[in-house]
């Protein structure tokens, strides 16, 4: 056999090999998701679901180990609460001008303005994947002629790609927020529009494990070194 038919054999080999890692990966995915998904469902009972009583079994039954404070229920005297308030500086300001006095008919848009109040609406902004491109300009040096061409930035490594903010998202739903893969994928798609196959969600949340695992490896350290561990 060739050097050129070794080499096409190994190629084809590695061609079978990542499409089996790429198949394997997704199964892995599923069987993730489906795991959360029964999960979920045993820790479903009539406390925190629709079942009833009767369905709960013979598990045992804690109770609360809080005791009598003496104090109404709801907030306390004193108690800061948690109300919206108005920001200083609004991103968009609507004026809602009357159009004509009530009394006479008279066209108001040269009228003074006597007094205005305030009121303020938080809304979450239009969700939209925003595509950002990037150009690596070829510029002639007018004393040599020659040739340089601008450098792409990290994140634009290929043609096409998502950027970190959307990989971010992805493992925080994923690992922070217990989102099953499938459903991860749903909400993205609902959200911004771009459908993700489960294999690409797979690969973030191992790339992100990846990237941190430095980090990971400098806070066991520091833990092993401490003296006291606050652990409860």
């Amino acid at each position: 056999m060739s050097q050129n038919e070794r080499i096409s054999a190994i190629e084809a080999e590695n061609r079978q090999l990542r499409h089996a890692l790429d198949v394997a990966l997704a199964q892995n995915a599923l069987l993730l998701e489906r795991v959360q998904e029964l999960e979920a469902r045993l820790a479903k009972d009539s406390h925190n679901s629709g079942k009833p009583p009767a369905s709960d079994g013979l598990a045992r039954r804690t109770q609360s180990l809080r005791r009598r404070s003496g104090k109404k229920p709801g907030g306390q005297l004193g108690h800061r609460g948690e109300t919206l308030r108005l920001v200083a500086t609004p991103d968009v300001v609507e004026e809602q001008r009357p159009v004509a006095c009530a009394h006479c008919q008279r066209p108001l848009e040269d009228g003074p303005v006597v007094l205005r109040e305030r009121r303020q609406v938080h809304e979450l902004p239009p969700l939209r994947l925003l595509v950002r491109e990037q150009h690596a300009v070829h510029v002639r040096c007018p004393a040599c002629h020659t040739v340089r061409v601008g450098t792409f930035p990290a994140e634009a490594p290929s043609r096409a790609q998502y950027g970190p903010r959307r990989r971010a998202l992805v493992v925080y739903l994923v690992e922070q927020q217990l989102v099953p893969y499938g459903r991860a994928r749903e909400l993205l798609a609902d959200l911004f529009g771009a459908s993700l196959s489960l294999g690409t969600l797979v690969g973030w949340v191992r790339q992100g494990a990846a990237t941190l695992e430095p980090v990971e490896a400098h806070i066991k350290t520091a833990l092993v070194r401490a003296a006291v561990l606050h652990v409860l």
